[in-house]
């Protein structure tokens, strides 16, 4: 597991729709686990959040706490990237 593969994986799932599309009607979140290990990535919760913090100070800011209670599977969009397309944020969890 690394952080490189949730960098990698915050990238892909920008312009990826058919991936977007498996994880939006994957049933739960193993299903979507399964999906995004499918995919070749490999990640922990923690390196995830990790690599959305690195992309929110690449954007030129920090995450508030709220922000990132919504990337660690909350509702609602961030607004720099992430926004609903991310394994650990909604429609995902």
């Amino acid at each position: 597991m690394s952080i490189q593969s949730a960098r990698d994986f915050l990238q892909r799932i920008e312009t990826d729709q058919p991936l977007q599309e498996r994880l939006e009607a994957a049933a739960d979140l193993e299903a979507r686990r399964q999906i995004i290990r499918a995919a070749g990535f490999d990640f922990t919760l923690d390196e995830f959040k990790e690599a959305t913090r690195e992309l929110a100070a690449a954007a030129g800011r920090e995450l508030t706490p709220e922000e990132l209670q919504q990337v660690a599977g909350g509702s609602g969009g961030v607004g720099w990237g992430c926004s609903k397309k991310c394994p650990y944020h909604s429609p995902y969890m």
